[in-house]
C-alpha cells in the first residue's frame, strides 16, 4: 500500500559483542548484518527493534536492505545486510556506542562523562516527572526514574535540573531520547541535548570542569 509505514522486524543479537561484530563502518557508511529468517526484499525499507542478549534496553530506526535475506548468511546465520540514513544512522550509531560502551550521545566518538547526584523533572508531553540526573556530558545524560513509562528512541523531552546545575534559571532544556533501559540496577532514560544555545552549551562545559576537579570521572571510551 503506498504510504504505508515500513513493516516491524523484531530482531535481537546474542550479546552486545555480537551485534560490534556484525558492523562495519568505511568511508563515513555504517552497515549492519541483520540476523532473521523474515524474507526483506533487496531495497525494501524496514524499521528495526533490536535487543540484546546480555543487556537491558531496546533500540529502534529504519534502515534500508542492501541484499535480499540469505537463508545462511554471516557465520551461517541467516539475514541481510542493512545500511542507515539521516536521523536513524544516527540512532544506529548510538546504539552501538551503547555496546561499546562508549558515550550514549556521542555514537562511537570518545567523550568524557561525568558522574552526578542532581534532583531534575522531566517534562513529557504535558506530564512533568521527577527524576535524578546521573551521568553528563557537554551533549547528553542519563536520568534515573520509574515513572517514565515506555519511550520511543527519537522521542522528545525537556529536562529541567535543581539547583541552577546549568546556570539558566531553571530552563527546560530540549532533549531526545536515545535510549532507555538500565544502568546497573536502575531504570532510567539516556537523552542528547538539542539545543545549540552559546549559553548553555557554556555552562555545562564550566559544570563539567568543575566536576572533574572534584570527582572521578566515568569510565572514558578507549
Amino acid at each position: 500500500m503506498t504510504g504505508a509505514s515500513p513493516r516491524l522486524i523484531e530482531v535481537q543479537y546474542a550479546s552486545r559483542r555480537a551485534l560490534l561484530s556484525s558492523a562495519k563502518t568505511e568511508r563515513g557508511a555504517l552497515t549492519l548484518f541483520v540476523p532473521t529468517t523474515h524474507r526483506v526484499a533487496q531495497g525494501e525499507c524496514v524499521r528495526l527493534a533490536v535487543t540484546l542478549g546480555d543487556a537491558e534496553g531496546r533500540f529502534e530506526f529504519e534502515a534500508t536492505a542492501l541484499t535480499w535475506t540469505q537463508t545462511a548468511g554471516r557465520d551461517g546465520v541467516g539475514g541481510f545486510l542493512a545500511n542507515f540514513v539521516g536521523d536513524s544512522k544516527r540512532l544506529a550509531a548510538e546504539m552501538i556506542a551503547v555496546c561499546a560502551q562508549r558515550p550514549l550521545s556521542m555514537g562511537t566518538a570518545s567523550r568524557e562523562r561525568l558522574m552526578v547526584r542532581r534532583s531534575c523533572q522531566l517534562k513529557l508531553t504535558d506530564v512533568k516527572i521527577p527524576g535524578e540526573l546521573r551521568d553528563l556530558s557537554q551533549t547528553g545524560a542519563f536520568v534515573v526514574g520509574r515513572q517514565f513509562g515506555k519511550r520511543k528512541p527519537g522521542e522528545p523531552v525537556w529536562l529541567k535540573v535543581e539547583g541552577g546545575l546549568f546556570g539558566l534559571g531553571g530552563t527546560w532544556l530540549e532533549a531526545r531520547v536515545i535510549w532507555q533501559g538500565k544502568k546497573g540496577e536502575e531504570p532510567g532514560l539516556g537523552l542528547r541535548f538539542m539545543s545549540n544555545e552559546a549559553k548553555q552549551a557554556s555552562a555545562i562545559q564550566r559544570i563539567l570542569e568543575d566536576a572533574s576537579r572534584t570527582r572521578e570521572p566515568a569510565a572514558r571510551a578507549s
